[in-house]
């Protein structure tokens, strides 16, 4: 922690500046973070602005003096915010004491992740529920494509012990999905260089980023929505660069084009049900609360297979209407429970991510690079308007709802 000054820190605003890092670290977004720290400068009796960017917390008290807290909100653990929450909750009813409050902020940030073999099973269960989502008709493919991510999830908290970045640990994994497509293709499981990597792959998705991304951008905090979008993508190109280079040991690549079996609603809606329950393990939601994404995914897949069985819209309509749904239903949750909207809503709706178009439509670009074709620029730009349009429809849906209540807030808050 910095200041501008050569005065004695205050701490007080010090410990809302602790309390907003814990936060942003932890997966909030912007807007929720902003309105706990209003809340803890009532409750501490101090005065300031939290000015956030992509690289650290800026902390302005009323003198002027100018605070830092290095950072950058490129993790998501759910049990850290919420605890953090309990704290700030408290500031409405009155005075708090420094004292406790740093104390409890301490304990906080010891919330530990997730147990790593819980991890590695959400893993699987996440991606051999994908798996049936997306069509696999074989059951090899889904038990080769939950072993897949469970190696892959292994290794990532081995990276993390070494140190490594969230940008390496997606590479590794995303190879390691690249390996079994081989194995798997040597072994002749069906659909080894599709759904076999692709859904290990989808679980490496940094859904919460994406979506906090968009309600930056709609809050008109453009250059850290633009930061949060840009990291994000850059999680996807290594991601898909781990998968391509997986496959190449083999000589094999993504099937580009490729399109899934129909499935049945009561299976498509157990799936998601599966799908939406493992995410929050990998955000370290406490467990209590994972019947919230569970519920809301189920009804919204529901809603997504009737949009496309039933009224014949297309995909991204699909996604914009299931995810407004989920965000109208998510945003009063994630408010009562003080809990990351962007991590429950992305767990709501993964699995209506169009991440399987994303990268054939990369792996596309790379064999196009190589061996050009009509057919082959025709399924890569069919792939990437797809996934375009769906994440533009998921991120719009979710978000709305988020920057309508932020605005109501606001409002509210300005009468009095």
């Amino acid at each position: 922690m910095q200041t501008d000054g050569s005065d004695p820190t205050e701490p007080a605003s010090d410990l809302v500046l602790d309390t907003a890092a814990v936060l942003y670290a932890g997966g909030q977004s912007t807007g929720m973070t902003l309105a706990a720290v209003d809340r803890l400068n009532s409750g501490l009796g101090t005065s300031g602005t939290l000015v956030p960017t992509w690289a650290s917390l800026q902390f302005v008290g009323r003198g002027g003096e100018v605070r830092v807290a290095p950072g950058s909100p490129t993790g998501v653990n759910m049990r850290r915010v919420a605890a953090t929450m309990a704290v700030v909750d408290r500031a409405q009813d009155g005075p708090l004491d420094a004292d406790t409050v740093r104390d409890e902020l301490a304990s906080a940030r010891e919330q530990p992740v997730s147990n790593t073999l819980l991890f590695s099973v959400a893993c699987a269960t996440g991606a051999g529920a994908l798996a049936i989502i997306f069509g696999a008709q074989q059951p090899a493919v889904v038990l080769v494509a939950a072993l897949s991510a469970a190696l892959g999830g292994l290794a990532r908290r081995a990276v993390a012990r070494l140190h490594g970045e969230v940008l390496t640990q997606a590479f590794t994994a995303a190879l390691i999905a690249g390996l079994v497509g081989v194995a798997a293709d040597r072994l002749h499981v069906d659909d080894a260089t599709g759904l076999v990597v692709l859904c290990p792959a989808m679980v490496l998705v940094p859904g919460p980023h994406i979506l906090n991304g968009a309600l930056d951008l709609l809050s008109l905090r453009v250059a850290l929505g633009a930061a949060r979008l840009g990291y994000s993508a850059l999680t996807l190109t290594a991601i898909a660069t781990g998968l391509i280079l997986g496959l190449s040991a083999g000589g094999l690549g993504i099937a580009v084009g490729q399109t899934g079996a129909s499935v049945p609603m009561g299976v498509d809606v157990l799936a998601a049900g599966i799908a939406a329950g493992s995410y929050p393990v990998f955000f370290s939601m406490p467990y209590r609360m994972i019947v919230w994404p569970v519920a809301v995914g189920m009804l919204v897949h529901a809603v997504h297979w009737w949009a496309l069985t039933a009224w014949h819209v297309d995909l991204a309509t699909a996604a914009f209407c299931s995810a407004l749904i989920a965000g109208v239903l998510v945003v009063p949750i994630a408010h009562t429970l003080r809990i990351p909207f962007a991590a429950v809503g992305f767990a709501s709706v993964v699995a209506l991510v169009p991440g399987v178009y994303v990268f054939r439509m990369l792996s596309g670009l790379v064999n196009f690079a190589s061996a050009p074709t009509p057919e082959l620029l025709t399924a890569l730009a069919f792939d990437g308007a797809i996934a375009a349009l769906v994440v533009a429809g998921l991120a719009s849906g979710l978000a709305l709802p988020m920057h309508a209540y932020a605005v109501a807030s606001a409002n509210r808050v300005t009468r009095v």
